[in-house]
């Protein structure tokens, strides 16, 4: 095999807590972790000699500062491999929008990679190599719902989230997560998320009770520094069953209950917010890197 197409979803979290801060600078975290049908297409061709990033998002690095580009010099280092490797990547997932979408990428490069050579290596393996260069990194491999435990890289599989609707909006702005995390002050938080109650609503597939604990303890920090997410949030809570906040941000989800409901409220925000907010109808799936 000298090519291989694969589908790289995009992540959002269905709830997001911060339980502490580690000795290694990092924080403990515990999120509940989904994957959309929002997806990048990605197609791997072997090719003679070095590393070659084609992409049709004038904001994508094509350099060595792309996480593609270090997970296949990672692992053409390790395993000593030979010959080269042309990644084109077919941009839908927003960037730097709190969706994972780099992460995914380095998803499918892992599994690519080691399918193009016949590594042979198993999906835990992968997530491990994975997780040296990115949290979300081994979560997107296998995607479907996983609580993430440490730094978030610490997985579980949990049942499979019943069908849940969502309008995806991302503003034309961008937030620093280390602004985020390093503005967090756990000793102000009133409430953390129920990620147990989510949890045992995911057990009974009670689509109401997980919508209403839909939550994300970020939200306290980048509402606070970003006026224009806060706004955002606020539009979208009065039209959404549930509002949401994606990973650090900017992005906002809206949580509904049928996909007539997440058309409508697409085509009003449509009208009121400027073209350069990317808006997108979504909704869960169960499954991380798939091939085309």
């Amino acid at each position: 095999m000298d090519k291989i197409d694969l589908v790289a979803h995009a992540k959002v979290n269905l709830t997001l807590d911060v339980l502490g801060k580690r000795e290694d600078g990092y924080h403990e975290v515990e999120m509940i972790m989904q994957t959309i049908n929002l997806h990048d297409r990605i197609s791997f061709t072997k090719i003679d000699t070095g590393i070659e990033i084609i992409s049709n998002h004038p904001e994508v690095p094509i350099d060595k500062s792309n996480l593609i580009y270090k997970v296949a010099e990672m692992l053409f280092e390790e395993f000593e491999l030979t010959g080269g490797l042309r990644v084109n990547l077919d941009k839908r997932i927003p960037v730097a929008a709190g969706l994972a979408g780099g992460s995914s990428n380095a998803a499918a490069t892992l599994v690519a990679i080691n399918r193009l050579w016949n590594l042979g290596l198993t999906s835990e393996q992968l997530a491990k190599i994975g997780g040296k260069l990115g949290a979300d990194i081994p979560f997107c491999i296998e995607g479907g719902t996983q609580l993430a435990t440490g730094i978030g890289t610490d997985l579980k599989e949990l049942p499979k989230c019943p069908q849940l609707y969502l309008v995806l909006i991302n503003p034309p702005l961008s937030v620093s997560t280390a602004k985020v995390y390093g503005n967090l002050n756990l000793e102000q938080v009133a409430k953390h998320p129920s990620t147990d109650k989510v949890i045992k609503a995911l057990q009974e597939q009670d689509r109401e009770v997980i919508i209403n604990n839909l939550d994300n303890l970020l939200e306290n920090v980048t509402l606070k520094f970003y006026p224009e997410v806060a706004n955002l949030k606020d539009k979208v809570t009065e039209l959404a069953d549930k509002a949401l906040m994606s990973g650090s941000g900017p992005t906002i989800l809206g949580f509904v209950s049928g996909i007539k409901e997440a058309e409508e409220i697409k085509n009003k925000l449509e009208k009121e917010l400027t073209r350069e907010h990317k808006i997108v109808v979504a909704k869960t799936v169960n499954h991380g890197i798939t091939e085309i």
